[in-house]
Formats: structure tokens, sequence, C-alpha cells
């Protein structure tokens, strides 16, 4: 059993230490302002991301509000099935894409298997209450939370301002994304 102990000032018992803060808490709050929120992992900041962004920031402005960028580091897929094939870029990249792209801020989350747990309602839950988001602006294919469960139909049902962008497609019709650039880019190394 932990007794108290008797404070350095006046002798007065110290008050036992409060519980840690949710990290997310903490993060999103140092970054709170009325925003709307594009979120992903923006691995690349690749001309469907580029597209995304520029939506939403079309979007904030309409708004009259600013246009945050959450982003996470590692790739999730990293924290899936480790080792993953590198990032096309670095951090320090990606976010000044993101930033040129259209950004007012980014929020580089840590993500970890415990992250990959967290219900989309919760997940939700910080971005609105701790963030301050009041609108999300995502690909038409995106999902968060446990197992993807917070696609947008379900974010919309949890009363989330859902905004859409349709997605950047090749001439072959195959959407733009990291992980299909990430394994061409591997092919071709390895050719």
């Amino acid at each position: 059993m932990l007794y108290p102990t008797l404070s350095q000032r006046g002798g007065r018992l110290a008050a036992p230490a409060a519980a840690p803060a949710n990290p997310l808490t903490a993060l999103f709050a140092a970054h709170r302002a009325p925003c709307v929120v594009t979120a992903g992992t923006f691995d690349g900041v690749h001309c469907g991301h580029r597209a995304l962004v520029a939506q939403a920031a079309r979007e904030a402005r309409a708004r009259g509000v600013r246009l945050t960028a959450v982003t996470f580091t590692p790739r999730p897929d990293a924290v899936r099935r480790p080792p993953g094939l590198p990032d096309l870029c670095s951090l320090h990249e990606r976010v000044t894409r993101l930033k040129r792209a259209g950004a007012d801020d980014v929020v580089v989350v840590p993500f970890s298997r415990a992250l990959m747990g967290m219900s989309a309602a919760d997940f939700v839950a910080h971005l609105t209450k701790d963030l301050g988001m009041q609108a999300l602006c995502v690909g038409e294919d995106f999902a968060l939370g446990r197992g993807r469960e917070g696609d947008v139909p379900a974010l919309r049902a949890l009363g989330v301002d859902v905004v859409t962008v349709p997605l950047v497609r090749e001439a072959g019709h195959e959407k733009i994304s990291s992980s299909v650039l990430r394994a061409r880019l591997a092919v071709a190394h390895a050719a």
C-alpha cells in the first residue's frame, strides 16, 4: 500500500497524482481551434491527397475556420503487419507538403496498437471535443477506428458532418493510393 508523503512545502500532505490524461486529449488540445479536419496517413502527399486537401481548404474557408490535417506515424499498415514497405517521404516532408497543399495546421498522431483498437466513436469524440472539429473532409472510401468501423455512413450516423471528395483515379480506373505507389516502387527497385 502506498502512503502519502509530505510535500517539500510546509509539511502539508501532497495531493495524490492525477491519472494521466489520454494522450490524444493533450495532443489535440494543443492544436484546438474551430476547424475542418482532413485525416489520413497522407504518405507521399500524392495528387489524390493534394486534391483532398485543396477541397478541404475550400470547405474550411467557406465556413470561416482553419483546416487541420491529422496524420499518423508510423503508418497504420506498418503497425498491423511490420515490417512494411518504407514511407514514400519523411514525416517532415509530409508535414511540409500538407501545409503547401492548403492545411493551416498539421497534427501528427503517434499510431500504436492501442490507437488501432480505439472505436470510431471515441476517436471522433477526441476530434470534436479536443481539437474543435466542425466537419470532416475525406475521400469517399475513408474509414477510421477499430477495424475501420467508422466509414462515411457510420460517421454520419454518429452526427459527424462529413464532406466526401471523389477519389482521383488513373487512366486505368485504379485509384491513386500510397500503398499502390509503394508497391510499384518496390517492384521497380527490385528490377
